[in-house]
């Protein structure tokens, strides 16, 4: 007995952080469902009153029949203009739900429901001991709010109490009275199982639709990763080769139909196995990070800046003459010989020898073109001594 009052008290915690975890979507719901819900039965109610007040003006009836009539009559006029009060409330408060207001708006229509139901199941015992509105009432509010099982609880417990002292002031036969309040009692039982049910049921969803969010966000991340390592490289972040050439090639293609010139730089850096050889490897990727970071700084924000593979680097400028691209490129020499490096208690300078081609749209050279142009400007560069622009 023990271990399932425990059990129980550690499924009552868990429910309730779940409730906590939704309440807010609950609330975005509800405020929603108010607005539209009010609406409609506003609207019936206002085709009833109109009914009613025909009726009233126009027939003869007299005594308990006409009292019943201008009971149903108020009761709905009153429905009517409590309901689109909501309505109003709703729509006004639909960009802050989480506020107070906007909780308390669903919780005052469902207690409207519930006390509009009970006058209707009143009034009608007049005529008849059924209390059918009172029946309608009950289970419309469970399926139509979603009530944390709390506040759910008391609404029904209000709407009883209320239903069972009010049912007595219009139905003086007995056994009729004590049937009609058993079967408001099995109406609340009904609509409040219906709301925990419904809750519970809102709640799951809901959780599961965050986390489901959780891990298309996690998946999306990765993915993005992902694509970012296959089109970058790991070490510098700088394009690598296969991106390089695709956006090459896309880039040539639109200055052939604008009618500009493309030039790109070949960097290939100096005597770079002494660096490896003299101080380690972890210090030859410093020295490429640094050439990747003073590349990023001494180009333009429309170049591209891209490794090849090992100490070989390549910049694709657009819109660039080549008499340009020599001088942003002799700016790039300098940038980085200027540019050394810290290393364990040691600078570490690096040059870097620099090939240049150019093409023309008129001449409608490809990548391939380009880049062999460029080659062998750059091994020209370094039969002359490296650290020069050819």
């Amino acid at each position: 007995m023990r271990r399932h009052l425990t059990d129980l008290v550690r499924l009552a915690t868990r429910w309730r952080v779940e409730h906590e975890q939704v309440k807010s979507t609950a609330n975005m719901v509800n405020l929603q469902r108010v607005r539209t819900i009010s609406v409609v039965v506003a609207m019936i109610n206002l085709v009833f009153v109109v009914w009613l007040a025909a009726e009233l003006l126009l027939g003869h009836d007299l005594g308990l029949t006409r009292r019943w009539k201008w009971g149903l009559f108020l009761i709905h006029m009153f429905m009517g203009l409590s309901f689109g009060l909501s309505a109003w409330a709703a729509r006004r408060l639909r960009y802050i739900a989480h506020s107070k207001a906007g909780q308390a708006v669903p919780v005052v229509m469902v207690v409207f429901a519930l006390v509009y139901s009970t006058g209707f199941a009143m009034v009608d015992q007049w005529m008849t001991p059924a209390i059918t509105p009172f029946l309608i009432g009950a289970m419309a509010v469970g399926l139509l709010a979603y009530l944390p099982p709390s506040v759910s609880l008391w609404v029904y417990a209000f709407a009883y109490g209320l239903f069972f002292y009010a049912i007595g002031l219009t139905q003086g036969n007995p056994e009729i009275l004590l049937s009609n309040r058993i079967n408001g009692m099995a109406a609340v039982c009904i609509g409040s199982v219906l709301s925990v049910t419904l809750w519970r049921q809102f709640t799951v969803l809901t959780l599961q639709q965050i986390q489901l969010e959780g891990v298309n966000a996690e998946l999306e991340t990765k993915q993005k990763e992902l694509q970012r390592l296959t089109r970058l490289d790991g070490l510098t972040g700088l394009y690598n080769r296969n991106t390089f050439v695709e956006l090459t090639i896309a880039e040539l293609a639109r200055a052939q139909r604008q009618g500009s010139n493309t030039s790109i730089l070949l960097l290939d850096l100096d005597l770079f196995k002494r660096v490896n050889d003299t101080w380690g490897h972890p210090a030859g990727d410093a020295v490429l990070k640094n050439v990747a970071a003073v590349a990023n700084r001494s180009v333009r924000s429309t170049d591209l800046v891209g490794r090849l593979g090992g100490e070989e680097f390549i910049i694709l400028l657009p819109s660039t003459s080549l008499e340009a691209a020599r001088r942003l490129a002799e700016k790039l020499r300098m940038n980085l010989e200027q540019s050394p490096i810290s290393w364990e208690g040691a600078d570490i300078t690096s040059t870097v020898s620099v090939g240049v081609a150019s093409t023309t749209a008129a001449e409608q050279r490809d990548f391939d073109h380009l880049y062999s142009q460029a080659d062998k400007a750059l091994y020209l560069a370094k039969k002359k001594g490296r650290n020069r622009v050819i």
